[in-house]
């Protein structure tokens, strides 16, 4: 169901449909919902809600930095930099794609906007080579397995992983950042081979 912008109807939907209510609507049900079930009072309900917001609060405030850090290195240019610093050397776009996403998910955590800034900064050059449909989604796939690694403390998927298996910062650097980079460099040397073969 569409509505014109601008409209009551439009604006009601916007506010119904924004992430934010539909996550208070969640929390609210959960409250009640499990609450009732559990036959839980109204102290015990409150401690729970309360023990969950240290853990919640860590997440999105790394979330919150990582997209503020984001805009910084797309504003200032330092991105626009880094592309066209590795340009300059000539190294395969494949190459210099995954290269790019993987320091920017590094410094920044995002894995969503590494990737998209990944793409935008090769968008130019990818398009003026002329590669093929599927050379170009191979591409693209080397970026987003860049957007893979390196996973740690400024990611907020790092501290889900770690505050809900109970693990410390070290374990979580020694387990699921190492994790994470195998399997992004695993899947960016079976995205080059295939590339190479297609090419």
């Amino acid at each position: 169901m569409q509505t014109e912008t601008g409209t009551r109807a439009n604006d009601i939907f916007s506010f119904v449909g924004a992430s934010a209510f539909a996550l208070l609507i969640a929390v609210l049900v959960a409250y009640l919902v499990l609450g009732n079930q559990q036959k839980w009072s109204l102290e015990e309900r409150g401690s729970i809600l309360d023990s969950a917001l240290p853990s919640v609060a860590v997440i999105v405030f790394v979330t919150g930095a990582g997209g503020v850090f984001a805009n910084v290195l797309v504003h200032s240019g330092i991105g626009d930099a880094l592309s066209s610093a590795l340009i300059a050397t000539h190294i395969p776009i494949i190459v210099m794609g995954y290269v790019i996403a993987l320091a920017l998910r590094a410094s920044q955590g995002s894995a969503t906007v590494a990737i998209l800034t990944s793409a935008g900064l090769l968008a130019a050059p990818m398009a003026a080579a002329g590669y093929t449909p599927v050379q170009a989604t191979l591409i693209t796939t080397a970026m987003c397995f860049g957007g893979l690694g390196l996973s740690h403390i400024n990611d907020s998927g790092f501290w889900i992983v770690t505050k809900y298996l109970g693990l410390t910062v070290k374990d979580g650097i020694k387990s699921w950042t190492l994790l994470t980079t195998i399997f992004s460099l695993v899947g960016f040397l079976l995205t080059t081979g295939i590339f190479a073969i297609v090419s």
